[in-house]
């Protein structure tokens, strides 16, 4: 299981948690039955991807985490863009542990289409679309296509870089300075 979907599961297991109370609050609304009803089919769908991946049978998996992405959740609902984020982030994955690098750019930028504010799930989708591109990256290098190699590889250090400054402007961190690199 991914951070991401731990995350999520953490969240409906607070949330439902808190529920058991009549008109409990959270972020100043009222917690309703569809918000959860939905959280509760996306982890439901997450976990099946879960045991169908463990399984072998990664197809399986990948229809399980659309699934995720036709869920209707109420209108206004934060949640929902994040548990969709988090879908096209797991279903690139999927794509690109069976070697298809088109299809998981594809859905990678699908996703990205999709996010209208800074989250961890958007910087989370970089970080999907630079492994992408350093698998492919690596493909040819190993081809002998070295110059074009190095410049996919410099696209996927972008694409992780993205993923770094919106991480690091979530947790408040100064967009200028990456501990990383000794500045």
């Amino acid at each position: 299981m991914t951070r991401a979907r731990f995350i999520a599961a953490a969240l409906v297991g607070l949330v439902a948690g808190l529920t058991a109370c009549a008109d409990v609050r959270v972020d100043r609304r009222v917690v309703d039955e569809q918000l959860l009803a939905a959280l509760g089919l996306a982890q439901s769908y997450q976990h099946e991807a879960d045991e169908l991946e463990a399984a072998g049978d990664r197809a399986q998996a990948l229809a399980r985490v659309r699934q995720v992405l036709e869920i209707p959740f109420p209108e206004g609902a934060p949640e929902s863009e994040d548990v969709r984020l988090d879908a096209w982030g797991r279903a690139a994955e999927l794509q690109l542990a069976d070697g298809d690098h088109d299809g998981a750019e594809e859905t990678v930028r699908r996703g990205l289409a999709e996010a209208t504010r800074t989250s961890y799930f958007k910087a989370r989708l970089h970080a999907v679309r630079g492994r992408i591109l350093r698998a492919r990256a690596e493909l040819l290098r190993a081809a002998g296509r070295d110059e074009e190699g190095r410049q996919v590889g410099r696209e996927a250090i972008e694409a992780f870089e993205q993923s770094i400054a919106i991480n690091r402007e979530v947790l408040g961190m100064d967009p200028g300075r990456d501990a990383g690199r000794g500045d």
